[in-house]
């Protein structure tokens, strides 16, 4: 038996769109001169405008891709996805669903980060922190507006 999986599109307009906010900034007046240094990139010129346009693209497209399976997990762990039963609450599946996959998949790249880069456990907590922060944000836009 298959579950019976429905994505809303807008929803995961409204998660993209929080997410470049957000990352806008995580990554600039809250943490991006620490960040900038964790990189090696704190004297480092701004980059032009054709550079940031195309790094917001690819930062847009992974927030689509990241809204769009993270919306399929929280369908999954939704009882009557899989006919069987009432569902658990809008705020438990969000949780389960950001928390989870965070522990699960976005921690463990940022440990490698250490691991194999050579980058400080700094960088692991500020952007492992943005990562929370999305994922959880988008759990509940994802598990209420659905």
């Amino acid at each position: 038996m298959m579950p019976e999986i429905s994505v809303n599109y807008l929803a995961i307009v409204a998660c993209v769109v929080f997410a470049m906010v957000v990352g806008f900034l995580w990554f600039g007046p809250l943490f991006g001169k620490p960040w900038a240094r964790h990189m090696g990139m704190e004297d480092m010129a701004q980059p032009d405008g054709g550079q940031m346009a195309k790094s917001m693209i690819i930062f847009l497209i992974g927030n689509v891709l990241v809204a769009w399976v993270l919306a399929h997990s929280i369908e999954v762990w939704r009882a009557s996805s899989w006919g069987a039963g009432d569902d658990m609450a809008n705020s438990a599946l969000a949780l389960n669903g950001a928390i989870w996959t965070w522990l699960g998949f976005f921690v463990p790249l940022q440990i490698g980060r250490v691991a194999w880069e050579q980058k400080g456990w700094g960088l692991v907590a500020i952007n492992a922190g943005f990562d929370l922060v999305r994922l959880l944000a988008f759990g509940f836009i994802l598990a209420y507006w659905s």
